[in-house]
């Protein structure tokens, strides 16, 4: 939609005085990555693809963020508010002003009264229009009823969202969160339960204080009863389930269970990163403490695992709910099959995020897969950590060095370093943007991530940090600001 159909500054709509006046009422309305070419690779992270008619980005949530109905919503439109509402005590929206964006090659019809044009947002047709005051409602729904109009809505205010900084026994140990913007996200949405993060690594410590609360439990299974409930060939798999390998004395065995509880403390460790319970006076405070996670163990009590497990596990959690995937393991030969189950969670709609690997050499597998978010870790300098794998399959960066979390088997916490503890930063996030717009594709979600970055080293994507930090903050709210407020990457 070109702006030149905001042109001239008077618009002519089909509404008559009397009916104007009157107007219409309101609308109810496989070893852990620790250490003591695929999405938008390649692309440049360009602009965000408009939906038809430019709607679904053009501020669709443009209410106070700060006032608590706006935390978390993800509505396609907000209700009207009453028509009289100025900016008086309470007022949510510009008074006497419309904004109205025009259907691709209409025009608007040629009689009735005429309306100034005030602003244009460039390159989507759409135009604020002075109205009576008062009466912004009544133009609305007039406007709406125009053939020429894809919609009609009011410029509502809004603020920067407020930084919640949680109350959690242990925050000040964490530098992750608050290097990523997570408290200025929180001002948004924390997260919701009805995002699923799948663990795959060591177990969980099911019992956990930061993690009980968190943990998925399979609503369509009866505990301890001996029977697959849910018909989903897993007998029992109540919080998840566990891949792994025996040995006989002359071979390894495939074999799996209902055993997701951590015996090594790496999964734990990841879990407590990416979903903690936060804000509750107890020691951490997760990226997205809204979301829960699912154990699925592929590693032993040693840390070690196969990648055949590993490709069982992905397809367990993308056919038991997850919607991500965090995947803080890795082996360096190239593998067929841990990127063919990648591909397959990846057509399921899932989000795969796979720590980079700890080696300073090539990124590893399943991190290597397309369709797979690589992840490389910083330290609290915004830097690269050293033992960071690098290379063309690196998306973006996240805190990896001296990450304070929840620990297993004895509970408690502890600090660990490690890209397997950056990926689940980033898993945190993208819980955080599907919590907020669940209606994103998993490739629409990894556009958000790797555009909301802080770009490092050189400028644009490089090897060492991909498209660059994260940024939970922008992520959470770029889709509000972006057509008005481009971000500029530091220098």
């Amino acid at each position: 939609m070109g702006m030149s159909r905001c042109l001239p500054l008077l618009l002519v709509v089909a509404l008559t005085t009397a009916g104007w006046l009157r107007g219409a009422q309101p609308s109810p309305h496989p070893q852990p990555f620790s250490s003591p070419g695929r999405f938008g690779r390649g692309e440049g992270g360009g602009a965000l693809p408009l939906p038809e008619s430019g709607r679904a980005w053009l501020a669709p949530h443009l209410r106070t963020l700060s006032s608590p109905a706006a935390v978390g919503e993800g509505r396609d439109e907000l209700p009207l508010p009453e028509s009289g509402e100025g900016w008086g005590e309470g007022s949510v929206y510009a008074p006497g002003t419309v904004l109205v964006g025009l259907r691709d090659g209409a025009s608007l019809s040629q009689q009735g009264i005429a309306l100034r044009v005030i602003a244009q947002v460039p390159g989507l047709g759409v135009c604020a229009v002075r109205v009576p005051l008062g009466q912004e409602i009544a133009a609305i729904e007039r406007l709406r009823r125009d053939p020429g109009v894809a919609f009609a809505e009011l410029d509502y205010a809004l603020h920067a969202a407020e930084a919640v900084v949680p109350n959690d026994l242990f925050w000040d140990q964490q530098w992750g969160p608050s290097q990523i913007g997570a408290p200025e996200a929180w001002g948004i949405t924390t997260g919701s339960p009805e995002v699923l993060i799948a663990v795959l690594d060591s177990g969980v410590q099911l019992g956990h204080e930061d993690l009980a609360d968190k943990v998925w439990t399979n609503p369509d299974e009866i505990p301890a009863n001996g029977l697959d409930d849910d018909a989903n060939g897993k007998v029992d798999d109540v919080h998840g389930w566990h891949f792994y390998h025996t040995w006989d004395g002359s071979r390894f065995i495939p074999a799996e269970d209902a055993d997701v509880e951590d015996g090594f403390g790496h999964g734990t460790h990841v879990a407590g990163i990416a979903a903690a319970a936060g804000n509750n006076g107890l020691g951490i405070a997760g990226i997205s403490w809204g979301a829960r996670v699912m154990s699925v163990k592929v590693l032993d009590d040693a840390g070690n695992g196969w990648y055949s497990d590993v490709a069982l596990g992905i397809i367990y959690a993308a056919d038991n709910g997850a919607r991500i995937i965090n995947l803080s393991v890795g082996g360096s030969p190239e593998s067929a099959t841990l990127c063919a189950a990648a591909e397959y969670a990846h057509r399921k709609g899932c989000l795969l995020v796979a720590a980079a690997g700890n080696t300073g050499g090539q990124v590893e597998y399943p991190a290597a897969c397309e369709n797979v978010l690589a992840v490389a870790a910083t330290d609290p300098m915004d830097e690269r950590a050293s033992f960071s794998n690098i290379g063309p399959e690196v998306d973006v960066a996240a805190p990896g060095v001296s990450i304070y979390s929840t620990w297993a088997p004895w509970g408690g916490y502890a600090s660990m370093s490690g890209t397997s503890m950056a990926a689940p930063h980033v898993s945190g996030v993208a819980a955080l943007v599907w919590s907020r717009w669940p209606a994103l594709s998993n490739e629409a979600l990894t556009t958000q991530i790797t555009r909301a970055v802080v770009d490092l080293g050189s400028p644009g994507w490089d090897e060492s940090t991909g498209w660059g930090r994260i940024d939970a903050g922008r992520a959470v709210s770029y889709g509000i600001h972006s057509l008005f407020l481009p971000m500029i990457p530091n220098q």
